[in-house]
C-alpha cells in the first residue's frame, strides 16, 4: 500500500465514519423523541424507557460532536471516536432490550452498532503500525 493509497483509505474511512455518526445521531434523536409520552404499563418498563431515552440523547450528542471533530481533523478526534464506540454500544444494548416495546429501538440499535463498528475501524486504522521500522 502506497502512502497515497493509505491516505485515501483513511480519508474515505473518515468520511464513512462521519456519515455513520450523522446517521446514528439522527435515528437516536428520532427514537428518543418518539418514546417521550409513551405509556409503559409497569415500573420496570418505564425505567427501561427512561434509560433508553437518555442514552439515545447522549449517543446523539456524542455522535454529532465526533462527526464535527473528524470533519475538521481535530487533534483529539480519535479519542472522541473511541468514546463514541463505547456510547453507541451502550445505547444499542439498551435499545435492543426496549425493542419489543418500541419498534424503532430495533432500527436505532442497528444504526448504533454500525456507527460503533465504523468508529472502531477509524481508530484502529489511524493508529500507526508498530511494525515496519528498524531497530
Amino acid at each position: 500500500m502506497t502512502m497515497a493509497t493509505s491516505t485515501l483509505s483513511i480519508d474515505q474511512h473518515r468520511l464513512d465514519c462521519i456519515q455513520a455518526c450523522l446517521d446514528c445521531a439522527r435515528i437516536c434523536n428520532t427514537c428518543g423523541d418518539d418514546m417521550i409520552g409513551m405509556d409503559m404499563s409497569n415500573e420496570d418498563g418505564q425505567e427501561l424507557m427512561t434509560r433508553c431515552i437518555r442514552l439515545c440523547r447522549d449517543c446523539s450528542d456524542t455522535c454529532i460532536l465526533a462527526a464535527q471533530w473528524m470533519g475538521r481533523a481535530s487533534a483529539l478526534s480519535l479519542r472522541l471516536c473511541a468514546f463514541c464506540v463505547e456510547m453507541c454500544e451502550l445505547c444499542a444494548g439498551v435499545c435492543e432490550q426496549h425493542a419489543p416495546h418500541h419498534a424503532m429501538c430495533g432500527d436505532c440499535a442497528k444504526e448504533c452498532r454500525r456507527c460503533a463498528e465504523l468508529c472502531h475501524k477509524m481508530v484502529l486504522e489511524s493508529v500507526p503500525s508498530s511494525s515496519g521500522g528498524t531497530a
